[in-house]
Order: C-alpha cells, then structure tokens, then sequence
C-alpha cells in the first residue's frame, strides 16, 4: 500500500484504504484522509441537511474515535451499530 490504497488479496471487487480520521471540535465535522494520495480528504457531519452530513456514518465513525481512545463527538448508539 504504498498509497494507502490496495485491492483485496482474495480478488473480487474490494479496496482496502488506510485512512486517517480525526474530529474538529470547532466546525463539528469529522475528518477523513488517505496520507500519501495527495487528493483524498473529505468531511462528514451528521447534519442530514448537509451534503456532506450521513448522521449514520458520522455515528460509526465517532464511535470508532472513543474505541481508538482520541476525541471524538458524541454520537449516538443506535446509529453506531452494523446494518
């Protein structure tokens, strides 16, 4: 990966991406990255208004900042769970 991007060892249709996520407390958005591709950074907040809010996505990636012990929002459980 040099990247940070790499397909699948089993094949199929899977992209694997090491990325980098981080919450701005000020703007209330979380941050996403690939280092090393030069082009990917976006934001997601969970203001469904928005075009860059998806509250569910936003909860699973804010659980997944308390699980990785950095700061993060708070977020709501229920949105926090697999579909």
């Amino acid at each position: 990966m040099s990247n940070g991007i790499s397909k699948s060892e089993r094949g199929g249709n899977s992209a694997y991406l090491q990325m980098g996520a981080w919450y701005d407390q000020k703007t209330g958005h979380i941050h996403l990255t690939i280092p090393g591709t030069g082009w990917f950074h976006t934001t997601v907040t969970d203001d469904p208004k928005s075009v860059r809010g998806n509250p569910n996505l936003y909860a699973k990636l804010a659980r997944a900042l308390k699980e990785a012990g950095v700061p993060g929002p708070d977020f709501d459980a229920t949105e926090a769970v697999s579909e």
